[in-house]
């Protein structure tokens, strides 16, 4: 009785829904990977865009370019000078000693002293149009992309300064060249002019900021080229170990999507506190712009990303038990099937044992090329996603090539029997 007992245990329905410990172990490795998917994204998008020093160029580069940040350096230095030279002074004693009458002098000195005064515009403007400024802005920034990796290692050197509970990026070198180019310009006085500090600092982020920062980087930094590499082979594996595979393929395109949007949303917000950090400052028009270039790159992996997920929720749709889903690959199916007949290959014989294998090797190697290099957010991204796709659909139709004829063979009395019977 106890094994017909034991046996009927096991055939219950009770005992096939059970969890198995494979089933556990997949969520467990589900709800890591998509509580580390956030920070897996701008993990990478720091180490691509602030880490690389090349990249971070690349990107901050054209910053120097837009109008907003020169029109920020032009009337930093502009109206400091404007401010402390009281140029229309300077104007009514040089006619004073040439004009006696003073009705004369206080006259002309005003709108002297306004073209002056326009002239110092004109001359730094022409110097933050100039390739001087470009050359400058990029040496600024190269020094302030090693100062903030020397900042996050606790050894702050360069460009990159504590002040008080603010970390800032000290413009001085840039706003000292552009004095001395006035200088050259016949502007003498400029050189004398004192520019305030707080006109000489862009505020980046807070001490309490840095401080997650160096926490993040100092757990981070080894693996941050390749940590949306170890997310992806998380949900892969969660895939492998689960009973429903299909149904986690969608539930993975949900998390990788949801991530997107709620990464996004957090650079929406940030925008909102850079415009209300800088709001009525010479830099308000200006920080805007940076922030908006600087996470550039990572908006644009953002979407592609929820792109990628939506690929991924078809994909598990596709591979589902669903009426729709079956219509649509028995649809590939036959196209498939038909192209690998055209062939005239035999190729099936022996891929088809492992196309599984195939499979996944070949989302294996796309994942890996996408998402630990630079390719995500860039057309060079699509291009490689529409050459894995083309090796895809080459190999499924080697899989399916078949030029083997089943030969059946009947003997002479079966071929009688037939006959007699019809």
């Amino acid at each position: 009785m106890s094994i017909g007992a034991t046996e009927q245990y096991q055939r219950s329905p009770v005992t096939r829904d059970r969890i198995r410990p494979r089933t556990i172990f997949s969520i467990i490795v589900f709800v890591l990977a998509t509580i580390l998917t956030p920070l897996s994204v701008a993990g990478h998008w720091a180490h691509s865009t602030i880490i690389d020093t090349e990249r971070y160029i690349e990107t901050v580069g054209p910053i120097g370019a837009s109008p907003e940040v020169q029109a920020a350096f032009a009337k930093v230095v502009t109206d400091s000078i404007v401010t402390q030279v009281d140029t229309e002074s300077i104007v009514s004693d040089f006619l004073g000693g040439i004009l006696p009458n003073n009705a004369i002098t206080d006259r002309l000195a005003g709108p002297i002293s306004t073209g002056i005064n326009g002239l110092i515009g004109q001359a730094v403007d022409t110097f933050v149009t100039s390739d001087a400024f470009t050359t400058a802005w990029l040496t600024l920034n190269r020094a302030a992309q090693k100062g903030f990796i020397a900042l996050l290692q606790d050894e702050p050197s360069g460009p990159i300064e504590l002040q008080g509970d603010d970390v800032v990026l000290n413009l001085d070198s840039v706003i000292t060249l552009a004095q001395e180019k006035l200088v050259e310009n016949g502007i003498s006085f400029a050189a004398n002019v004192s520019i305030p500090k707080t006109d000489k600092q862009f505020v980046l982020m807070s001490v309490p900021a840095l401080s997650q920062a160096r926490t993040f980087y100092a757990f981070s930094a080894p693996i941050l080229g390749w940590i949306m590499v170890l997310i992806a082979a998380m949900f892969i594996l969660s895939i492998l170990l689960a009973r429903r595979r299909a149904r986690t393929t969608v539930a993975v395109g949900v998390v990788v999507i949801a991530s997107s949007l709620a990464l996004y949303a957090a650079t929406v917000f940030g925008e909102g506190a850079v415009n209300n950090q800088f709001a009525g400052t010479i830099f308000e028009s200006a920080a805007v712009v940076v922030y908006q270039t600087f996470l550039a790159y990572l908006i644009s992996g953002l979407q592609s990303l929820a792109v990628l997920g939506v690929m991924i929720i078809i994909g598990g749709w596709l591979a589902g038990s669903t009426n729709s889903a079956q219509r649509v690959r028995a649809h590939f199916t036959r196209g498939l099937n038909e192209i690998a007949d055209r062939t005239g290959l035999d190729t099936g014989v022996k891929l088809e044992p492992y196309a599984p294998i195939i499979r996944w090797a070949v989302i294996c190697i796309w994942l890996l090329f996408l998402l630990s290099g630079t390719y995500l957010g860039s057309i060079s991204g699509v291009m490689l996603t529409l050459l894995m796709a083309g090796i895809w659909t080459g190999l499924e139709i080697l899989i399916r090539a078949r030029t083997t004829i089943e030969v059946i063979v009947v003997s002479q009395t079966e071929v009688i029997e037939v006959l007699d019977q019809a």
